[in-house]
C-alpha cells in the first residue's frame, strides 16, 4: 500500500471508531433509566435540623425522598459507597480557611467537582476573595489536603480505595458546602 492510500485510510477508520462510540453511549442512555435502584433507608431528623440545607443536597444528588414528620425515608442510587450517604447526607458542611492563625472570613461563590489531568477527583470551590498560598483547609474539624490555590479557587484533593469512592467523596464534599447547616444523623433501624 502507498503511503498516500495510508493516510487516507485514516479518516475513515477514526470516523468508523467515532460511529461506534456514539452508537455504545446511544445504548448505554437508552437502557439505563438513571433512576434510583437502591434500597430506601429511613432517617430521624432532629428537631432543629435545617431541612432546607438537607432538601438541597438531596435535590443535587437526584434521590427521591419522603418526609413522614420528622422521619426522612431516602432511596438510594444503589451504587458503590451508598453506606456512608447519611452522613454525607446530614454533614455541617462548615468550610474553615485558615491563614496562619488568622481565620479567613469567605463565602462559597461555586462549587463543583473535576477530574485532574491525572484522572484524580478533585472539590473545586470558588470564593467570594482571593486566597493566600499558605492556607490550611478544614471540612467539618477535618484538614483536608489542598490540590492547589489560584486567586479565588481553591482545588481540594479527594483521595479514596478507588476512583469511584474518591469521586464520591468530592461530591459529598461539594453538596455539603453548598448547602451547609444540616445536623448529626440518626439512623433509624
Amino acid at each position: 500500500m502507498n503511503q498516500r492510500a495510508a493516510i487516507l485510510t485514516v479518516p475513515v477508520v477514526f470516523g468508523s471508531a467515532m460511529i461506534l462510540a456514539a452508537g455504545g453511549w446511544f445504548l448505554a442512555v437508552r437502557t439505563t433509566s438513571g433512576e434510583a435502584r437502591g434500597e430506601p433507608f429511613a432517617i430521624a431528623v432532629p428537631a432543629g435540623c435545617n431541612r432546607v440545607a438537607i432538601e438541597n443536597r438531596l435535590a443535587d444528588y437526584g434521590l427521591p425522598y419522603a418526609w413522614n414528620g420528622d422521619t426522612l425515608t431516602v432511596t438510594l442510587a444503589g451504587t458503590p459507597g451508598d453506606e456512608g450517604f447519611a452522613r454525607a447526607l446530614l454533614a455541617p458542611g462548615e468550610l474553615r480557611l485558615v491563614s496562619g492563625s488568622e481565620v479567613l472570613a469567605a463565602r462559597v461563590v461555586n462549587a463543583g467537582v473535576q477530574v485532574s489531568f491525572s484522572g484524580a477527583a478533585i472539590s473545586l470551590f470558588t470564593l467570594d476573595r482571593g486566597l493566600p498560598a499558605d492556607i490550611v483547609v478544614t471540612l467539618d474539624g477535618v484538614a483536608i489536603e489542598i490540590e492547589s490555590v489560584n486567586g479565588n479557587e481553591l482545588q481540594v484533593a479527594a483521595r479514596g480505595a478507588t476512583s469511584t469512592e474518591a469521586l464520591r467523596v468530592a461530591t459529598d464534599r461539594v453538596v455539603a458546602v453548598r448547602w451547609p447547616g444540616a445536623c448529626p444523623p440518626s439512623i433509624v433501624p
